[in-house]
């Protein structure tokens, strides 16, 4: 007669409940401190009893047992103590796994196309590779790109990566003068009378070529849609890395079983 076997849960599915086992765990520790310390009454149990001197009448049996008090154990420690180190070893054994499978949990990052980007990175650094690279992303959001409207090629002259506009602006350089008309001549009884007026010039001609560095926006756009495609990528690495099965591992019960040698 066959059995079969319950299979192992994927990483993912140990990372998902570790947060909650770990919430049990942090817990119940002090809640067990707090009973032990402030509640330790709910670890014993005692009985009173009266037993009046003298003959047994009707009254002395109903004194007797009003006087009685009983008190009930709630728990015992080893049972309160067991309760608790099952919840911390289960956070213990879910870590133990998690760390584990982790060292077995690889994956390649692969591009659409089929390119392998990088072969056999852990899950972990995959997670972190994805924040990081989002946190790249950003540095080349902001790299400036060339003035639009203007015809820029590259020149080769000034090194590498660096662009000329093409055609040079020109403007022109003015000057400011005055000229006059004599409206009406002068005669010996009157000055004559003359208009005024000033006029700009062109004396020259301001010529001024321009180089830049930047990016041109297609370059940027192909650099950050890489990018995206990279996120992508490490994403899709990290689901699959964490699809690797748990390995079936524990610890807790040999821990515990070396503080109690002796059992419970």
């Amino acid at each position: 007669m066959s059995t079969t076997q319950k299979k192992s849960p994927a990483l993912h599915e140990i990372l998902a409940v570790e947060a909650d086992a770990q919430g049990v765990a942090n817990r119940i520790i002090p809640e067990t401190i707090h009973t032990f310390k402030e509640k330790s009454t709910h670890f014993t149990a005692s009985f009173r009893s009266l037993e009046l001197f003298g003959e047994e009448t009707d009254a002395s049996k109903a004194a007797e047992l009003a006087e009685a008090q009983e008190l009930q154990m709630v728990s015992t420690v080893h049972d309160k103590l067991q309760y608790t180190l099952d919840q911390i070893g289960r956070y213990y054994d879910i870590v133990l796994q998690k760390e584990t499978t982790n060292q077995h949990a690889v994956a390649d990052v692969i591009a659409p196309d089929g390119t392998v980007i990088a072969e056999d990175l852990p899950a972990t650094f995959l997670l972190g590779l994805e924040t990081k690279l989002k946190t790249l992303r950003t540095v080349y959001e902001a790299i400036p790109t060339l003035a639009p409207g203007i015809e820029w090629q590259l020149d080769a002259t000034q090194g590498k990566n660096v662009y000329r506009q093409k055609n040079p602006e020109v403007r022109a350089k003015t000057a400011k003068t005055f000229k006059h008309q004599v409206l009406v001549a002068p005669t010996d009884k009157h000055p004559a009378q003359i208009e005024k007026w000033e006029e700009s010039i062109t004396i020259g001609t301001y010529t001024k070529k321009s180089w830049s560095s930047m990016l041109t926006t297609s370059e940027k756009s192909d650099l950050l849609g890489r990018i995206d495609v990279l996120i992508q990528a490490v994403k899709q690495a990290r689901q699959r890395a964490n699809s690797v099965e748990v390995k079936q591992v524990t610890v807790a019960q040999s821990l515990f079983d070396f503080i109690h040698p002796n059992g419970f």
